[in-house]
This record gives structure tokens, C-alpha cells and sequence, in this order.
């Protein structure tokens, strides 16, 4: 059970093409077998045209896909089409042989409450108290990183990274303003095309002529990261009920000597500010840090949409 020989024939080729599409050769070979049980996979590489050879008159277009029928009612006569195009572009892989990561910039608007204007000052009525309930339209920015591992290592990175802050100056924005989510999970089989592997004139990244693919198992994980130029921390008034007086607390009673039933806003040591005073942010108006800060290029690099040179 094997094959006799074979020849190329012209019958049925031809050449084709379309303006924005590729160029196209078909070519097609008979192929002579001593039994009719001579398995189709040996009777196909009895031709030297292998996945990705390139064609003898364009050495960009490649060998893409292959037909086998018999010729005959005896099994004994077969015939091997095979089609010759540009390869599409495959994913760029990076040094371990998977996708390279790859960034995407998003962006759209929300509604959001405002307490400054424009300047950084403080938005107040004319008796200089903040005024409260005020919202303004915000253009919202976001950059999406699709990243790929090669094993389970993205769990770790999960519980290192999703719900925390930028600790230092990332993605042009300073330390808090960048928020890190993970999105996805999700297993992927990519076809790694054989380098090197059967035959030594490819070059690293290329297919090589006749060479085996291989299913490639990977997991793309999907990451947000969002832009609060305010920075993430909380900002609350620094208001209340009580005050300290002499270090304790005791509340805060008004001109008729009843305990205060709104809150009154108060000094940073505690102490309640004069009458009429306007309320600042807790903590001498730093606010207060809620989430974990982590430095985000070791792991993530910085974002870009064209690499730079």
C-alpha cells in the first residue's frame, strides 16, 4: 500500500484575482497508489507540498488548502488541488511563543457630582457653604488590556491587582488615578504554527514549509483600567455631631443648649469651627485612602495603542 508516482497536471488550474484580494493559484497533481486501501495521508504527501510551500511563481502565496478525490472507480488513480494565497496575518507572538498583549483606549461620558469649578476652587453660595446636590457631564477614560498567559499565573494577578490603585505616576496620570479591574477569564486554543521545528530554513516567527501546527492552550484575560483625575481616594466633609473638647468627644450643642440636630463642620483637631464656617474634607482635605495602591508597569507596562520605535 503505497504510492506508485505522480504528476502535475493542468487540467482545472488556473490563476485568479481581485482588486483588494489576494492573488490565487490552483494547481493540481494525479497520483498512482499500488492498492486502494493506500491511506489518503500518505497519498497526499507523496507530492513535496507541504502546509505554507510556496508557489514556484509567487513564493508569497503559499500551499492553504488541499483537496483529495479519486480519479477512478478502483481507488487506484487519485487527484491532489491544492490552492496557493497570501496567509492571512496570524497574531504576533511574543517571546514565549503567545499572543502578544495588546492595548485598547475607550472612552464615552457620565454624570458625575461636582464640588469645584474648573479653576480647583471650591464651588460655594454666597454665604461661602458648598453647595450640595450639583452634578456635572465627565468625559470618561479607560484603557482595556487584553493579556495572555500561558498557565494559571493570572490568578495571582487577580488577587495582586483587580480592585487596586496606581502607587506612582502611570499612564500620564499621578499616583491614585488609575483603578485596576479584571474583567475575564477564559481558555483559548491557538494554532502555533511549526518554526523550526521539521525543517531549519525558517526563520524564527515564520512558518516553515512542511512543518507540523501544533494546538497551543493559552488564557486571555481581559483588564480595565479607569482614570478618576480626583483620584480614588474618599473625600467626605468633615462634619458632624460631636466634637472634642480636651480630647473628648461631646456633642455639639447649639444657642438654645439642645444637641446640634444638623451636622456642624469642623476644624482638623476636631473642635467644632465657628458658626457659619464652611466645611473642608476630612483629614486637612487629603481625604482618605480606601484601596490597595500598586505600582502597575511591572506587570502591565504602559499602555500604547502603535508601539514606539
Amino acid at each position: 500500500m503505497a504510492v506508485i508516482g505522480w504528476r502535475r497536471v493542468v487540467d482545472g488550474t488556473g490563476f485568479s484575482g481581485k482588486v483588494g484580494e489576494p492573488l490565487r493559484y490552483d494547481e493540481a497533481w494525479l497520483i498512482r497508489v499500488d492498492s486502494p486501501l493506500t491511506s489518503k495521508q500518505t497519498i497526499v504527501k507523496a507530492v513535496p507540498c507541504g502546509w505554507y510551500s510556496a508557489h514556484w511563481e509567487n513564493a508569497d502565496c503559499k500551499a492553504m488548502e488541499f483537496k483529495l478525490a479519486p480519479r477512478n472507480q478502483d481507488g487506484m488513480l487519485w487527484r491532489l488541488d491544492v490552492s496557493f494565497y497570501p496567509p492571512p496575518p496570524r497574531e504576533k507572538l511574543n517571546g514565549d511563543g503567545i499572543p502578544e498583549d495588546f492595548w485598547e483606549r475607550q472612552g464615552g461620558a457620565s454624570t458625575v457630582p461636582v464640588f469645584r469649578d474648573r479653576d480647583g476652587g471650591m464651588i460655594v453660595n454666597a454665604a461661602g457653604d458648598p453647595i450640595e446636590g450639583l452634578e456635572k457631564e465627565r468625559e470618561e477614560t479607560t484603557w482595556v488590556l487584553t493579556k495572555f498567559y500561558q498557565d494559571d499565573s493570572w490568578r495571582d494577578d487577580v488577587v495582586e491587582y483587580a480592585g487596586s490603585v496606581n502607587s506612582e505616576t502611570w499612564a500620564g496620570g499621578p499616583a491614585l488615578t488609575w483603578k485596576c479591574y479584571f474583567k475575564s477569564a477564559k481558555r483559548r486554543e491557538i494554532e502555533n504554527v511549526a518554526r523550526g521545528k521539521t525543517a531549519d530554513n525558517g526563520a524564527e516567527g515564520e512558518p516553515v514549509e512542511g512543518g507540523e501546527d501544533e494546538k497551543l492552550t493559552i488564557v486571555e484575560t481581559a483588564w480595565e483600567f479607569r482614570y478618576e483625575p480626583e483620584t480614588w481616594k474618599v473625600m467626605p466633609w468633615d462634619c458632624g455631631f460631636h466634637e472634642l473638647v480636651s480630647g473628648e468627644r461631646k456633642a455639639i450643642v447649639g444657642a438654645d443648649g439642645k444637641a446640634v440636630k444638623q451636622p456642624v463642620a469642623l476644624n482638623s483637631n476636631g473642635t467644632k469651627k465657628a458658626d457659619g464656617a464652611a466645611p473642608s474634607v476630612i483629614r486637612g482635605g487629603a481625604g482618605a485612602n480606601v484601596y490597595p495602591e500598586k505600582a502597575f508597569a511591572g506587570t502591565f507596562g504602559e499602555p500604547f495603542i502603535v508601539p514606539e520605535a
